[in-house]
């Protein structure tokens, strides 16, 4: 039994298993098949002396000094073999509908290219793709459809005409429900939308991510007036309405150390739901501290979950892979082993749903019909670097997306990406109140 770390909190056991310390208990941790066991302080020192009856109870639970006949990478690439995880979507399930570039607001972290005066998505742009996404789901339970910009709501003509031909594709290809969303700063909501978003069962992810005086540094009009009190009445607009209102809450560089309390804000707003973005990558990397990150957003989970509300971020990955012992290495599809893609304008789709820029990932609509293959272009490339061997999240990070990849103009992991996946194992591990 060594040490893998200068730290003494990590210790390497029979040099496949990992040992988190906190305070004088334990738990041992198998990255490969994520399975988890509790040690009390005796039965440490147990394990330190290597006494055969706690050997004898361990190996029952699977935990064994016997060798691993392959190193980390192949055990385990060969569990996902067996478990027949391919990374190969089946059909796009889900849309990312790109309306317009065209936005109202102009927002420090952005990576969208706003209000570059390419043309809006048109409505045979929309047939098409609304028609082909039907077509491949046909008989499914459900297809999914977020509205997305620039701000989309500058084109609600396009999202009231979607949503309509939506619910008429989806009696006639047998689909039993239309699940619609948007992603919208709130400014511009008008009374015939919010009555739209009710009868069709939206949810709407407001942006906004810290308090107002937060908010002027990073958010606000072209004009360069704050938002904020534009956006405010609105919420409260939506949920007097009885509309399903989340707030969406990117992590930026002045907001991590303050997440704790905008998310007590939020949640005095009324909002109930809230959903951290995994940070956007620009300038070529992560920008925020990823440690940082990840016990921010933890602690924000255990707020929300003792006010009877819900947080959703790239933790919850981790969790799942915790409870299910399954790896969550493939982000890229969807709970119904469907893609998520972005529809864009001109009849074309990206099979990347954050980066449509890059034009290797994105085909018109014709080509994707004629060879499905090509929605393999989205599968990432599993644990590209050394570091990626020896990692406790790697059956839950599996190395970075090809969204971030793109984004990044990097196939190597983002050292920050790799600090909050690595902190939340250790998170979940050591401290269960979070899970559900």
């Amino acid at each position: 039994m060594t040490s893998s770390l200068a730290e003494q909190d990590v210790l390497r056991i029979w040099d496949k298993y990992l040992l988190y310390l906190l305070g004088d208990e334990g738990t041992m941790f198998d990255p490969v098949s994520l399975d988890s066991v509790s040690l009390s302080a005796d039965e440490i020192l147990r394990l330190h002396g290597h006494e055969p009856v706690l050997l004898a109870e361990l190996a029952e639970l699977g935990f064994t000094p016997q060798p691993r006949p392959a190193n980390p990478r192949d055990a385990l690439l060969d569990r996902l073999r067996m478990l027949n995880m391919a990374g190969q979507p089946a059909r796009i399930s889900g849309y990312r509908i790109v309306v317009t570039d065209t936005c109202n607001m102009k927002c420090t972290y952005c990576f969208v290219d706003t209000n570059t005066g390419k043309d809006d998505m048109t409505v045979a742009d929309l047939r098409e793709g609304l028609e082909y996404l039907f077509e491949e789901n046909a008989g499914q339970p459900e297809v999914t459809i977020q509205w997305f910009g620039g701000e989309p709501t500058v084109r609600f003509d396009l999202m009231r005409y979607g949503d309509e031909y939506a619910r008429e594709l989806a009696a006639r290809h047998r689909v039993g429900r239309v699940q619609s969303t948007v992603v919208t700063n709130g400014v511009l909501l008008k009374d015939e939308m919010i009555e739209h978003f009710k009868e069709y069962k939206y949810g709407v992810g407001v942006s906004f991510d810290g308090v107002p005086e937060d908010n002027v540094v990073e958010r606000f009009l072209l004009s360069g007036k704050p938002a904020d009190p534009r956006i405010h009445r609105n919420l409260q607009r939506l949920l007097e309405a009885g509309v399903h209102v989340g707030c969406n809450l990117t992590p930026t560089p002045l907001n991590v150390a303050k997440m704790p309390q905008t998310v007590d804000y939020i949640l005095s707003l009324g909002i109930q739901f809230i959903y951290v973005n995994t940070p956007i990558p620009i300038s070529g990397k992560w920008h925020v501290d990823g440690e940082a990150l990840c016990r921010a957003v933890f602690r924000s989970r255990l707020l929300a979950l003792s006010r009877g509300a819900m947080l959703f971020s790239s933790m919850d990955r981790i969790y799942q892979a915790l409870d299910t012992r399954l790896p969550k290495m493939y982000e890229h599809i969807q709970q119904d082993g469907g893609l998520n893609a972005a529809l864009l304008p001109g009849g074309r789709i990206s099979v990347l749903d954050l980066n449509w820029r890059d034009p290797q990932f994105t085909f018109p609509i014709a080509q994707l019909r004629a060879d499905r293959g090509l929605l393999q272009t989205a599968a990432k490339q599993l644990l590209p670097s050394r570091e990626c061997d020896e990692c406790p999240a790697a059956a839950v990070c599996g190395g970075p997306s090809r969204n971030d990849v793109s984004l990044r103009h990097n196939p190597e992991p983002d050292p920050q990406m790799c600090d909050f996946f690595r902190t939340g194992v250790r998170l979940a591990l050591t401290d269960h109140t979070a899970l559900q």
